[in-house]
């Protein structure tokens, strides 16, 4: 029986520490809470500057590919040109995604 009174005043002793640290605990949070936000908001505009960036790469390759084709006279040119301009397309896709 001396154990049973022992868990009940422990578990007494925690449960009157959780409830005074509580206020404390949601004051910790309202600080951070801005600076998580502020990463949220870093992370998103990163994403959207290299989405747009690599969607640029992919369709200047692309435009470029097509270029040089139809100056060698290749009869592929017309496929080289629909995959830059769905590269392009697919990269600001993405970019309307993230924001």
């Amino acid at each position: 029986m001396p154990r049973i009174k022992l868990a009940e005043k422990t578990a007494t002793v925690l449960a009157a520490g959780i409830a005074a640290a509580n206020p404390l605990v949601l004051q910790a949070q309202i600080t951070v809470a801005p600076t998580f936000q502020g990463a949220i908001t870093d992370i998103r505009t990163i994403a959207i500057a290299s989405g747009t960036l690599v969607s640029g790469v992919v369709g200047l390759v692309g435009l470029g590919r097509t270029a040089y084709k139809l100056s060698q006279g290749d009869t592929d040119s017309m496929t080289a040109l629909i995959f830059a301009i769905v590269g392009i397309v697919l990269g600001f896709l993405a970019n309307t995604f993230i924001t």
